[in-house]
């Protein structure tokens, strides 16, 4: 279904729901205080006469993109070929005496309001011809409709121990099932397979009719504030081909998403098979699925299973026959215990794999082919036989892996991972319909390239965000040793009629994925929100009090579904690793580990300011427990490729100068954010490059800031890795195409499993000044480091020794730069490797972890650290702004006190009688921003704008570089600027901010906000400066430099 002009224009102008759930703030409570640094020790880094071992450094800065774009597809193909013998299949041939035929070639229309099943014939309808997996719209405001799926095939004529079942790998999301106009039954949700027994609906012969009554419905999270569903999905799934409805944010669509299959089973079927292993008992209980599609209890069967390798050769580790007395109608379990003896565990860089080899039998024949004849089985002496015997054989081929994997609750802090017994952190990226359409397309190849490029970046997991996905993919999973997280599809809120389904669904989940062992966690609901009063009633709480609270659950309600859902999911796998809510904007979740989500390089602010951030602070979320970040990253445009060949020519259109501007990419938020933190540009090119190089600094500077937090997280996962569609989800670090942007490599390079890191808070400093430098021990590796970190900075050489924990962290100490003196403006490099010593001190073989991106090269990783050095003589003081003191001329330049009540009136005068002088007044506010002044009859005051970290510039103000200024009162980088320059009087803007909501004119460019105005006055020119000065003067010394009109070549 196209949409028509104007419901596409509808599209176009709705707001950014997830700007709007950005803006949200983690709550805060008496009890839940934000995470304060770790508390570090004094100590210093020591001179070396050992020099700088250059030769043998690999610095992850040094390579361009270019290069690193061609090794990138020559380290897939290697990846290829190492984890090639892992997807072998050892197994023997296991006949399952199941016929199965695949029906994918359907016909599907739309459903007019208030049409009925009698009607689905009519002369009138128009049929499309489709091929299964089939999704589609439309979503949003109009994501409340119904189509039919239909299908003749054909059916056999069947014996008496064999009953035709239809089989649905996954609809999307109500099904009704009508076989020949007879009702078989319905499903609802969106990943679960599910099944009727239709053998009394069919006959013999070619026409026999199937339609699908799919049901679509309004998600749970909502359209707007006030437009919501009863659909149990989140904010992600495989999209469709439509550049306006389907590439973007993962549309709320509908279809036939998986197999249907015809299946000729027999009447006592083999179901399924679960092994819950035990590795530190050698154990195994074994939980084996049994349906009875007779309608009499059966009796005296056995259970025979083998236990053998799968992608490797080798003997049976298990071989168990089990008694089953009785088999009722309906489903039924069947459960014992194990030994092991032998195995091979499963780990990411070995992932060995298990089959299970089940056979169903009457007791005594197992192994020989039954007859299938029925017989009447006689009853006890004095009884009368009450049930019949079925002779045929099931049988059934599971794979399965063995390992352990818990979240240790008797911890310090509690909830520390252990991956058989040792410790693990969890790295990986958040995935949106990039395997779902691998699976639909049934391209294993790019299924398998999608894995390995995780890995490739030294990723441990997935978090297949917000919803269960196709089995092949957690097959695959398995096989390449890549650890995921399932999410049930909830985002938001919970409907209050919807809780016993949501409590089903997680059951449905669990069945899905338990049996894989790469499947390590699951959550209930992505970024759950307040619904709750305040005392102010325009807060997001009080609002959705009003709009949402008389139809989901609060939140003392929600812990109520956790609950519920934690027991659902114990009854399916006591073991599994349960975190309750993803980005918890409310925490804490009463029971387990808590999450938070942090974009705070892309919507300011977000969950913690990047400062705080980088400097060890973490929101409030759950004290004493280890915690997770499961979302984060920033916007980087498509790569050129993608945008020349697959993007809408309107997208491409330049606007009446002949400037480019990322505009009319549906969805996209580049232009509506990109200017808290880089420059517009004016070319596509321009664009795409500057995207990515603030995406890839984000990535990098966000990355290592929670790596430097790993005592107490536990697992991050940056948002996202590949895009599923052209400009799908551009926060993704890989585009559809599966070409790698720059932050791709800084993710990589952050990722390296064992690693040093400098943390400096200053960028701009002054000859003479000695700089403190933290050097951190990064050790996402599973056992304990001893790690040596050289040192260089010029002609000296430094060294310290330390010791960090596995999967986690250690301050190091503290490296002590002296900035050489310099009479202009010089770049200045800290650099420094890692070495480690763990081999050497405790004779155990070096696994080569702290090896650079290039692992199969023996060099050490590297990493640089720069600083612009001024020359001290430009250093303000900031004693220059305090009120009592008079004005500070250089070189003509007056730098006024700053502006207070007090002194407005003194300050107006010193204006008017310096540029009468043919002078440059600067004036700045202090802690008052609604003090303003009068020049020439005009009004200055300063205006409320986003809090900003960047500022853009023109001109030679572009020297200055606004960007992360230094606040000395807070110890870490602050805003630089939340207000505007305000004024009618005519200037020129120097340094600025963009306004987030429209454009001047026919141009597509945004309006600037200025926090530095120069204005011609009389003789002279005021510049009305409006960056935050407290704190930062003569600690930022481009700030100085810009306060006082220095030049690079001056200063």
């Amino acid at each position: 279904m196209r949409l028509s002009g104007r419901k596409k224009g509808r599209i176009m102008g709705l707001k950014d729901v997830f700007q709007d759930i950005a803006d949200n703030r983690i709550q805060v409570t008496e009890e839940q205080r934000e995470i304060a640094p770790v508390k570090k020790h004094d100590r210093l880094f020591e001179k070396s006469d050992t020099a700088f071992p250059y030769g043998e450094v690999w610095f992850r800065q040094d390579d361009s993109f270019e290069e690193r774009r061609q090794e990138f597809h020559r380290e897939l193909a290697a990846l290829r070929e190492k984890y090639r013998p892992f997807m072998a299949d050892y197994l023997p041939a296991w006949k399952t005496e199941t016929e199965v035929v695949e029906l994918r070639r359907f016909l599907f229309r739309y459903l007019r309001k208030g049409e009925i099943f009698t009607d689905r014939n009519r002369p009138d309808a128009v049929w499309e011809e489709v091929t299964l997996p089939d999704y589609r719209g439309p979503a949003g405001e109009d994501g409340k409709w119904k189509g039919y799926y239909r299908t003749h095939f054909a059916c056999r004529k069947t014996g008496c121990e064999e009953r035709i079942i239809l089989q649905f790998q996954s609809v999307d999301y109500i099904a009704r099932v009508y076989v020949n106009g007879c009702f078989a039954g319905s499903h609802e949700g969106l990943f679960a397979p599910f099944s009727f027994d239709i053998s009394d609906f069919v006959h013999p012969g070619e026409n026999n009719e199937l339609v699908v009554e799919c049901q679509n419905d309004i998600p749970m999270m909502g359209v707007g504030d006030l437009l919501d569903g009863d659909k149990l999905y989140a904010a992600t799934g495989p999209g469709w081909d439509d550049s306006e409805t389907g590439w973007h944010h993962c549309p709320a669509g509908a279809g036939i998403t998986g197999k249907v299959t015809l299946e000729y089973r027999p009447c006592i079927f083999l179901e399924d098979v679960f092994v819950c292993p035990d590795i530190d008992a050698g154990a195994a209980q074994v939980r084996v699925g049994v349906r009875n599609y007779t309608d009499e209890l059966q009796r005296d069967y056995e259970l025979r299973l083998r236990l053998l390798p799968k992608n490797f050769r080798g003997e049976a580790i298990a071989e168990y026959v089990h008694p089953v007395p009785y088999i009722g109608v309906g489903q039924n379990e069947y459960r014992f215990v194990i030994d092991l003896k032998d195995y091979r565990l499963w780990e990411p860089e070995t992932p060995w794999l298990y089959g299970v080899l089940l056979e169903l039998s009457p007791a005594g024949q197992g192994g020989k082919e039954a007859g299938r004849e029925s017989q009447r089985v006689p009853g006890r002496e004095g009884e009368e036989p009450s049930f019949s015997a079925i002779t045929c054989i099931s049988r059934l081929a599971e794979t399965v892996g063995i390992r352990k994997f818990v979240s240790d609750e008797n911890s310090t802090p509690k909830g520390k991972f252990f991956l058989n017994n040792r410790p693990i952190v969890l790295r990986g990226a958040n995935e949106m319909g990039h395997l779902q359409q691998c699976a639909m397309n049934r391209d294993w190849d790019l299924l398998v390239d999608d894995i390995l490029i995780a890995k490739m970046c030294h990723m441990n997991y997935y978090r297949v965000t917000q919803r269960p996905v196709q089995r092949e993919i957690y097959d695959y999973f398995d096989m390449l040793g890549m650890m995921h997280q399932c999410d049930l599809p909830l985002f938001s809120f919970m409907r209050r009629p919807q809780f016993a389904e949501g409590v089903r669904q997680c059951v449905e989940m669990e069945h899905l994925i338990r049996n894989h062992p790469s499947s390590v966690m699951v959550t209930f609901i992505n970024e759950p929100m307040t619904i709750k009063k305040t005392q102010d009633p325009k807060s997001k709480g009080s609002v959705r009090s009003v709009t949402k609270g008389h139809r989901h659950l609060m939140r003392d309600e929600l812990e109520a579904f956790f609950v519920a859902a934690r027991q659902a999911i114990y009854t399916e796998n006591p073991g599994r690793v349960i975190k309750n809510a993803e980005g918890d904007y409310e925490p804490p979740t009463v029971e387990g580990m808590p999450d938070f989500h942090c974009y705070t390089m892309w919507y300011s602010h977000h969950a913690m300011p990047i400062g705080k951030l980088l400097a060890g602070y973490l929101p409030a979320v759950k004290s004493g427990w280890m915690t997770g970040c499961g979302e984060y990253g920033a916007e980087g445009l498509d790569n050129l490729h993608v945008m020349k060949t697959r993007y809408p020519e309107a997208w491409l259109e330049p606007d009446e100068e002949g400037h480019w501007y990322p505009d009319k990419i549906v969805r996209a938020q580049t232009h509506s954010l990109q200017g808290d933190w880089y420059q517009e540009q004016n070319t596509m090119e321009d664009w795409i490059r500057e995207s990515q190089r603030f995406q890839a600094k984000a990535t990098t500077m966000m990355t290592d800031a929670f790596r430097r937090r790993a005592d107490v997280i536990g697992h991050t996962a940056i948002h996202l890795l590949i895009d599923a569609w052209p400009s799908g989800w551009m926060k993704t670090l890989v585009d559809c195409e599966r070409e790698p942007k720059r932050a791709y490599f800084a993710y990589q390079d952050s990722l390296v499993p064992v690693r040093m890191n400098f943390y400096c808070p200053r960028a701009y400093v002054y000859g003479g000044e000695k700089v403190p430098v933290e050097v951190w021990l990064l050790n996402d590796s599973g056992q304990d480091r001893e790690l040596l970190v050289q040192a260089a900075c010029g002609e000296e050489n430094f060294s310290l020794t330390g010791r960090v924990e596995a999967a986690s962290c250690a301050f190091l100490g503290t490296l002590e730069v002296t900035m050489p003196f310099v009479e202009a403006v010089t770049q200045i490099t800290v650099e420094g490797c890692v070495r480690d010593l763990t081999e050497e001190i405790s004779g155990k073989e070096y696994d080569g972890e702290t090896r650079g991106q290039k692992r199969s090269e023996s060099r050490l990783y590297g990493e640089k650290l720069g600083f612009t050095v001024y020359p001290a003589k430009g250093r303000l003081s900031p004693e220059i702004f305090r009120e009592n003191t008079t004005a500070k001329e250089e070189d003509g330049r007056v730098i006024l006190p700053l502006l207070t009540a007090d002194n407005r009136e003194t300050l107006e005068k010193d204006i008017e009688r310096i540029t009468g002088e043919g002078k440059t007044a600067v004036l700045c506010w202090g802690g008052d921003k609604e003090v303003s002044v009068t020049v020439r009859g005009e009004r200055i005051a300063l205006k409320k704008c986003q809090e900003v970290f960047f500022a853009a510039a023109d001109g030679d103000y572009r020297q200055y570089s606004m960007d992360m200024l230094y606040d000395g009162r807070k110890g870490y980088i602050d805003v630089l600027a939340g207000y505007c320059v305000d004024t009618a009087l005519s200037g020129k803007c120097r340094v600025y901010t963009y306004a987030r909501n429209g454009f001047e004119g026919g141009r597509r460019a945004k309006k600037k906000l200025p926090f530095v105005l120069e204005m011609p006055i009389g003789k002279g020119t005021l510049l009305a400066v409006s960056l935050e000065t407290a704190g930062r003067i003569g600690l930022n010394a481009n700030l100085d430099a810009l306060l006082s009109g220095q030049h690079e070549e001056n200063c």
